[in-house]
């Protein structure tokens, strides 16, 4: 009889175990956790993870998942399959799918059994949100333990799992535990960055295992034994298993004495137990360890193929000799070392002809999720070529249609790399090389990765020129794979494949045409090319006519979608032109012809609230983008592209004025754990919000805490990246940083087209920033003041094309009046005041307006003009919940002793004569200017530039009207109460 396998408690671990637990108790609160257990091989992990879910109370939950060694070919997701069994198990597949939301009914794609008919496809953002929103669900009735073990095994899907759920999960009972073996991730795994940022992470904790003291090693003998051995051979364990748990193990198997030869290497030790079973019973088990770490009973039983009886014998032997363990319905060895060691023992035709087994078995099993890329592994490790081929591609499918497209790319390329060696390669994997090209690059976009770009060009570089529309395809995904990820691409060789498309093209042709023409005319729109509007009609044109010819229903589909596509870009690209109501009505044609499609839906949402927005056209913008949530909930997109429309819709309402439905959308997109894109777009709405709610600090706080993120994304799109700059520019203007401002402000010039929308905002801003300049007798950087005005305007007029950009001029016009250019024309700010109150400018636009029509009547003297702009301030600030207007109005209003219909909302502590408000820096400013302190040493105080201090100081100077910094001390004790 063999020794016991293992002692009957853990040894050693008593602090390991106290952090997990102590881990665990916090997640109570509603917060969740992270913990990774690194140790190398044998050192004991998954014994403490035993012990600690062990002594865990009733009410928790565990799931566990784990991740299994397929050499290059890893089945995506395996370890999540094996946390929603468990959570299946527990809570039943009808409160998995509840608690998982509107993207539950998506599970399926993962795990086919949560499904009644046939699964559907899910996206990577689908997936992520639907676990997130899963683990946070149930554990509102159950604290949950998740357990992955082994993950430096994980295929990088999951790894991406993994990764989102330990940033993003920011609510519920939930503890998330990993395990990897330290040994096998070496420089350039893919876990090394992965651990990386789990390092970074506050909320995961790491305990890492040690090898045992002698005095362990010791008690655990004593454990296993019963009695502690002679000294002699207690020296020799603790020598040769060097404090590693499991070669304690297998040595005391041996019963061997201190002088008896030991296994000269690691391997031949793993194998000692192994050796000593029966020739039957070790058959056995070279074949269950070509099925992996752990294989179901039935699946061991269809490779055995043999007699069941001595199939059973070998097994039970096994048992007993404490190489396999049983698990449910599978077997399991007692440990990986020991399955790769006995899976090194298989001779070669043992090799190819289990392992051809076991992917024909598979092959047989529909039910089995994810079995293609187990199917790849063991035909390739079976040297079955041409059938490792078929089984690659159909992986990648699979793998992309479970939310795995960074998976399904490289299962994809090790296919393209296979298929040269493969003679009827076209017949094996169902398509032709050119469309093989095609999907795993598509997979790689998918995924964002560039690898996308050189594998188009690489298939450009093989496909022959007599595969026209092959290579059509492939230039198109070209094309836009460099559009999409910024990589500098010429479009003529796009434009010499569509010249080179036949005029007679049969069905399937013509929709390459379709799928062609749609694509280059599409990006010429993004990019503002003149000739974008005819390619777009050209394109819409042949969509229609090959929809309404052909007679094959799937080809009419390929067709409706690029033309509902073509005409959602006609509708903008016409609206862009200046035709506003003719391009709306085509993007509700678009929708029309969709059918009800939900991603149709969110398109034309999009557009449509993004062109009304900035037409000025609040209320319709905001139903709009309110309008798309249902659409949004049917393809579980509520926290990425839906949050971004649904981030329109708030921007519209903070035009209108509802600050507290747009704070309310705001708070749903990020309660909702959203993904760093949305949470950018969330910040630069927060500041906005703030700003207009009199919360510098919170707007500083809100930029400051997302400026790496928004420098990098907002930068993919023009309108985004202005809309962005405005508001940094507005935050600088308020703190007094006039150059930052301006440094915003100059953007627009970075962009290659500037077409109308945010630009119009952006430059209103630059003409405000630009009269401040002038007014402190400075020059934006770089530039003259009359150069930076002659350049505002000419940019603006090539985009005025839209009615609202008279309102927009006359606010330009206003800012840049009077004699010195620094606004301060009553008459030119009643145009702007009336301008906005048509109610095509924001309503805290308006208020501006008002603001300076008042300052700029009471430089000319008339009190009752201003009192009376101030008033209207006063009534849009109560109305509107416009706190930093109030205020300013209130101050204004004391500063010159002018009683408003409304109460104050801020108390005056500046009263420049001139009737201009000193801002809070400016108050600052002129407290160190009364101490005596030059510009450098306010710098120095206020962490500014010399340059900044002196554009406070001059700012300073010319609203108190005086002649110099003594003048202006002199009346900082009457100012600065």
């Amino acid at each position: 009889m063999l020794s016991p396998a293992t002692s009957p408690s853990m040894v050693g671990r008593a602090r390991e175990l106290a952090a997990l637990r102590q881990s665990r108790a916090a997640v109570e609160a509603g917060t969740p956790h992270g913990v990774v257990i690194a140790g190398e091989a044998g050192i004991g992990k998954t014994r403490l993870l035993d012990d600690f879910t062990r002594t865990l109370p009733d009410d928790v939950v565990v799931a566990r998942g784990q991740c299994v060694a397929m050499g290059s070919i890893a089945s995506p997701f395996a370890p999540l399959r094996g946390v929603l069994r468990d959570l299946v198990a527990h809570f039943g597949a009808d409160a998995l799918l509840t608690a998982a939301g509107p993207a539950g009914r998506l599970l399926p794609a993962v795990l086919p059994e949560l499904a009644e008919g046939p699964a559907g496809e899910i996206s990577q953002e689908q997936l992520h949100d639907a676990v997130s929103l899963l683990l946070e669900g149930l554990s509102a009735s159950s604290p949950l333990v998740v357990i992955v073990e082994d993950v430096h095994w994980a295929d990088v899907p999951s790894l991406d799992l993994l990764r989102s759920l330990l940033h993003t999960l920011r609510r519920g009972r939930v503890l998330v535990v990993l395990s990897y073996r330290t040994d096998d991730v070496g420089r350039g795994h893919p876990l090394q960055p992965f651990l990386v940022e789990l390092d970074r992470a506050r909320s995961v904790a790491k305990v890492e295992l040690t090898r045992l003291s002698s005095d362990e090693t010791l008690e655990q003998v004593r454990l296993i034994r019963g009695t502690v051995p002679e000294a002699g051979a207690v020296a020799a364990l603790i020598d040769r298993s060097d404090g590693i748990p499991f070669f304690v193990e297998e040595l005391l198997a041996l019963e061997t004495g201190p002088e008896d030869p030991l296994p000269s290497t690691l391997r031949e030790l793993v194998l000692a137990r192994y050796a000593r079973l029966g020739e039957a019973t070790q058959a056995v088990l070279r074949l269950v360890a070509a099925g992996g770490v752990t294989v179901e009973h039935a699946l061991v039983e269809w490779v055995h193929g043999g007699d069941r009886d001595s199939l059973d014998a070998g097994v039970r032997e096994a048992i007993a000799g404490q190489v396999l363990l049983v698990h449910g319905s599978a077997y399991s060895f007692r440990h990986a070392l020991t399955q790769e060691a006995v899976h090194d023992e298989l001779l070669p035709g043992e090799r190819s002809r289990f392992h051809a087994r076991y992917a024909e078995a598979l092959e047989a099993d529909d039910d089995r999720p994810g079995r293609w890329a187990e199917i790849a592994g063991h035909w390739l490790q079976a040297h079955a070529q041409p059938k490792a081929l078929g089984a690659l591609v159909a992986a990648s499918r699979e793998a992309h249609a479970a939310g795995a497209p960074g998976a399904a790319g490289q299962l994809g390329e090790q296919a393209l790399e296979l298929w040269p060696h493969v003679a009827d390669a076209e017949e094996r994997s169902g398509c032709t090389r050119a469309r093989l090209f095609l999907e795993v690059a598509t997979a790689y976009e998918d995924a964002a990765d560039v690898r996308a770009i050189g594998l188009l060009e690489e298939a450009l570089g093989e496909v022959p020129p007599e595969d026209v529309l092959g290579r059509a395809l492939l230039q198109h995904e070209l094309v836009v794979a460099r559009h999409d990820m910024g990589v500098p691409g010429e479009q003529a060789d796009h434009l010499a494949v569509l010249a080179s498309l036949p005029a007679d093209l049969d069905d399937e042709a013509e929709a390459v045409r379709a799928r062609v023409h749609t694509g280059m005319a599409v990006l010429q729109m993004l990019e503002l090319q003149p000739a974008a509007d005819a390619m777009l009609q050209d394109a819409v044109a042949i969509s229609r006519a090959l929809m309404e010819r052909t007679a094959d229903p799937e080809i009419e589909e390929r067709a409706r979608f690029e033309l509902v596509r073509g005409l959602t870009s006609l509708g903008s690209a016409r609206a862009f032109a200046g035709d506003v109501d003719g391009g709306l009505a085509v993007l509700d044609e678009a929708l029309t012809i969709s059918r009800g499609d939900a991603h149709a839906r969110l398109r034309h949402a999009e557009q449509s609230s993004f062109l009304l927005l900035h037409l000025g056209r609040f209320a319709e913008a905001a139903r709009v983008a309110s309008d798309s949530r249902d659409a949004q909930t049917a393809i579980g997109t509520e926290r990425g592209w839906g949050a971004l429309i649904s981030i329109i819709g708030a921007l519209a309402h903070l035009g209108g004025g509802e600050l507290a439905a747009a704070a309310a959308i705001l708070r749903r997109i990020r309660s909702s754990r959203p993904p760093v894109l949305t949470d950018t777009y969330s910040a630069v709405l927060a500041a906005e919000l703030a700003m207009l709610r009199d919360e510098g600090s919170v707007a500083a706080a809100e930029l400051h805490a997302a400026r790496d993120s928004i420098t990098s994304l907002l930068a993919t799109d023009p309108n985004d990246l202005l809309w962005g700059a405005r508001v940094r520019a507005e935050r600088a203007y308020d703190d007094g940083d006039l150059a930052a401002a301006w440094a915003q402000v100059a953007m627009i010039w970075q962009q290659p087209h500037t077409a109308p929308g945010a630009a119009f905002s952006l430059i209103a801003m630059g003409a405000r920033t630009l009269a401040s300049l002038r007014g402190a007798g400075l020059a934006p950087q770089g530039t003259t003041d009359d150069d930076a005005e002659r350049q505002l305007r000419e940019t603006f007029e090539r985009i005025a094309i839209w009615e609202v950009a008279d309102d927009w001029r006359a606010l330009i016009d206003a800012e840049l009046g009077g004699g010195a250019g620094t606004g301060d024309d009553p008459a030119l700010w009643r145009d702007a005041a009336d301008a906005a109150a048509r109610g095509r400018l924001p309503v805290a636009v308006r208020a501006h307006a008002l603001q300076r029509l008042a300052e700029s009547r009471l430089g000319r003297g008339d009190r009752d003009g201003a009192r009376g702009a101030l008033d209207e301030v006063t009534a849009l600030a109560e109305a509107h919940d416009l706190r930093r207007a109030g205020r300013l109005a209130a101050e204004l209003a004391q500063q010159a002793g002018l009683a408003l219909a409304g109460p104050p909302a801020a108390d005056s502590r500046a009263a420049p004569a001139g009737g201009r408000t000193l801002t809070s820096r400016e108050r600052q400013v002129l407290q160190l200017v009364a101490e005596g302190l030059t510009n450098r040493q306010i710098g120095e105080r206020l962490f500014i530039s010399d340059k900044t201090a002196s554009v406070h100081v001059s700012a300073i100077l010319r609203k108190l009207g005086a002649s110099g910094r003594a003048e202006a001390a002199a009346r900082a004790a009457e100012l600065l109460v």
